[in-house]
């Protein structure tokens, strides 16, 4: 049912801002309204609505509707219309189409409303003005109807439909406007098959989405269960083997660990990509983070023109661009840059470095003094400070000056995370030209940020040593330096777009508690896409990746950090369950992250109840004898490592195949003086123990020959054999045995 009647219309339709219309008293732009049979009912109301008299090149004087803190309609030529999008939970399987069943509908006014055009780019990129002729040659209104229903995708858990509600719709040749300030509608099951199916069967969902699933209408995480995802890491055996030190700290910290390796799951993106679909559709334990190891001559990624859009791999299904599986990617210049970017961002999280002088809450917001940066950058800089940061604001509009010696001082001095908006290019930014050679200078040390970059190029790494890359890979094991992560853009970047990625993926992070950095990055993008729609969001989501571990939980606080203590039994009865308390500063701490692992092999993980307990369902681990490790991690928090003795018994049935040898991580790791290296074979036989320089040359020979079955150990003190100590840096130590062979990193310390 459509009513005309008379609004309160707030302010004339003149050139200039004015209040349009206002709601009386407060009311949700969008109210679920519960299901009838198989059909979902929902509610959209009209907050308020501005009107701003302005020039467009190419059009004239036209009017600019917007809905304060919403988003647009979003198509590029047609009339530049304001839209409230938001995303409705429907059913697993089936199409749907939409219904109007009533709406507030009124003449606004006779006005001229220009085309929406591509945002502009930070490169200075600019078009001609350009419309839609079969839009704007039509004399009908433009939405055809108040409410629209634009896609059905899968986000995650969870199958969603993207409604859009149209409170302004325009006739262009007449000039006609109408307003809607509420309309009802109904998302009608029409029993054939729709897009984006789910066809997973979903056994829980995912602690890490919860706060992307509070923006659907109709979700309710009531009774459900959590259940995290596996841990998928994807690369060549090589570049997997350089990062195992890194994926190892995975395990520990209770995350299943899977693996792809290239090219056995394909050589092509397209194939990698079937593989992953192909992976979270039907894995028990569908991957929720997603790490590529390697550059694109290792793990090529999926490709528009020249341009690397990584985050692809990371979206399930179709007709959405937010990622189902967090992404990240560890990308190399040669086989030195895996393993200590590996060892940096292990190091960070496993052994946080607190010095005398606190730097955990220092933060840097950058701005250039083109389009709203400045305003985006103090925006920014204000979210952080609301949170306790300390922040130094460099911007020639209200700050300090943004120059090569003023930021690289301000890094030096610590920070946790660092803010840019600006222009780009691939080795630089261009506020400040601060460059690949300015991060090589840097001495921060292991006071490593994370790094949120708004700009062109920045992560430009096909054939590119690009600016993200340096801020990883600059520095060594004896002296780091740089980052412990860098989010940017492959190509040219969008004005609009970007300034909301960043906006919201600080406010997942300080205010929905996001913490990890795929997550809040991830965050970011689905904001984009209610803003922006599918169409205005796909090529900024796509262009913008993660350089380092998208599962680092990244420190912002006060330090020292407060250290986590648990309690559990020195014997873990394996198979069987395995109780761990975890308490901060006396208290119990619900939510801490419990992992079971034993030599770099995951066991089980869990999360710990209001009383701090977690269970855990331990099976028989590799070795009967070997301790296992038990780490406990939470946010802003020292995690803990301890370890209990493996008690084994035997349970009846097929035990399967047994592995010839396993092999433990290097202990310690770095080391200076000696480290052992634990193996065991599952009988006796022939066994080699190799260590190679990073250039693939054997170095030392520390054990060739039968050995016994059982549980063994064999342990370096960093010399080629004959006495002459090797020179600091990263070896690789190879086992083999049975026609088989594992490799870890160890990092030498002189």
């Amino acid at each position: 049912m459509i009513r005309s009647a008379l609004l309160l219309i707030l302010a004339v339709s003149v050139a200039g801002a004015g209040v349009v219309y206002k709601t009386p008293v407060d009311v949700e732009p969008a109210v679920y309204m519960g299901v009838d049979g198989s059909d979902v009912l929902v509610g959209f109301n009209l907050q308020a609505l501005v009107e701003t008299g302005v020039f467009v090149d190419g059009f004239g004087a036209a009017s600019e509707f917007r809905i304060p803190g919403a988003g647009f309609v979003g198509i590029d030529g047609s009339p530049d219309l304001p839209a409230y999008r938001c995303m409705v939970l429907v059913g697993n399987t089936g199409d749907y189409r939409l219904e109007v069943v009533s709406e507030e509908t009124s003449v606004l006014g006779l006005f001229d409303i220009a085309a929406r055009q591509p945002s502009p780019t930070r490169d200075g990129t600019t078009f001609p003005y350009r419309q839609n002729p079969e839009v704007y040659g039509n004399s009908a209104f433009f939405p055809g109807e108040a409410v629209t229903l634009e896609s059905i995708s899968i986000l995650r858990d969870l199958r969603v439909a993207w409604v859009r509600f149209n409170p302004v719709r325009y006739n262009p040749v007449t000039g006609e406007t109408i307003i809607t300030t509420e309309a009802s509608v109904r998302l009608v099951a029409t029993g054939s098959p729709g897009e984006n199916e789910l066809v997973r069967a979903v056994s829980g969902i995912t602690p890490e989405f919860l706060p992307f699933y509070e923006e659907v209408l109709g979700f309710d995480p009531t009774g459900m269960n959590t259940i995290d995802g596996s841990y998928l890491v994807i690369g060549t055996e090589a570049s997997i083997a350089l990062c195992q030190d890194l994926i190892d700290w995975k395990a520990e910290k209770g995350y299943d660990i899977q693996y792809g390796i290239v090219p056995t799951i394909g050589n092509t993106s397209g194939a990698i990509d079937a593989w992953i679909e192909n992976a979270f559709n039907t894995w028990p334990n569908p991957p929720l983070y997603l790490l590529i190891c390697g550059s694109n001559t290792s793990v090529p990624a999926p490709m528009s023109g020249s341009t690397a859009h990584d985050n692809l791999y990371g979206v399930i299904g179709t007709s959405t661009s937010v990622p189902s599986i967090h992404l990240g990617r560890i990308c190399n210049q040669d086989t030195d840059d895996l393993a200590y970017q590996t060892w940096k961002i292990r190091t960070y999280e496993s052994d946080p470095y607190m010095p005398a002088v606190s730097w955990f809450q220092n933060a840097i917001s950058i701005g250039s003094t083109d389009f709203q940066d400045p305003a985006h950058s103090w925006e920014y800089a204000q979210i952080f400070m609301a949170s306790g940061m300390s922040v130094d604001y460099f911007c020639s509009q209200g700050g300090m000056s943004p120059t090569i010696s003023g930021i690289s001082a301000s890094v030096n001095a610590g920070a946790a995370l660092i803010s840019y908006i600006g222009h780009g290019d691939v080795q630089y930014w261009v506020t400040s030209g601060f460059s690949n050679t300015d991060v090589a200078a840097l001495t921060n040390g292991k006071m490593l940020p994370w790094i949120n970059s708004i700009a062109c190029y920045n992560c430009a790494y096909i054939d590119n040593y690009c600016f993200g890359e340096a801020w990883m890979n600059e520095g060594s094991v004896t002296a780091p330096k740089g980052a412990v992560g860098f989010m940017g853009a492959t190509t040219s970047s969008p004005v609009g777009q970007t300034d909301s990625l960043a906006e919201y993926t600080f406010r997942g992070y300080f205010e929905d508690e996001i913490w990890h950095m795929g997550a809040a990055v991830d965050y970011g993008k689905l904001k984009v896409e209610q803003f922006y729609g599918f169409g205005g969001a796909q090529s900024n989501n796509n262009m913008h990746l993660v350089f380092g571990c998208p599962e680092t939980d990244i420190f912002c606080t006060t330090s020292p950090l407060p250290a986590l203590t648990a309690s559990h039994s020195e014997y873990i009865h394996a198979p069987g369950s395995f109780t761990v308390t975890v308490t901060s500063a006396g208290s119990p701490l619900q939510g801490v992250l419990v992992g079971a692992a034993q030599d770099g092999t995951y066991l089980d993980g869990a999360y710990t109840d209001a009383s701090g307990v977690a269970t855990l369902t331990v099976p028989t681990p590799p070795s009967p004898v070997n301790p296992v490790t038990i780490t406990a991690t939470y946010h802003n928090r020292v995690p803990y490592r301890g370890s209990a003795n493996p008690i084994t018994g035997i349970e009846g049935g097929d035990t399967g195949s047994i592995e010839p040898f396993w092999m433990g991580s290097p202990a310690p790791n770095p080391f200076s003086s000696s480290t052992s290296i634990p193996f065991g074979l599952s009988e006796a036989g022939p066994v080699r123990i190799e260590i190679f320089d990073m250039a693939g040359r054997i170095v030392r020979t520390l054990f060739s020959g039968d050995s016994t079955g059982g549980s063994h150990s064999v342990s370096w003190n960093g010399d080629d054999g004959d006495g002459v100590p090797l020179a600091g840096g990263i070896y690789l130590i190879r086992i083999q045995s049975g026609g088989v062979s594992a490799t870890r990193p160890c990092v030498l310390l002189r």
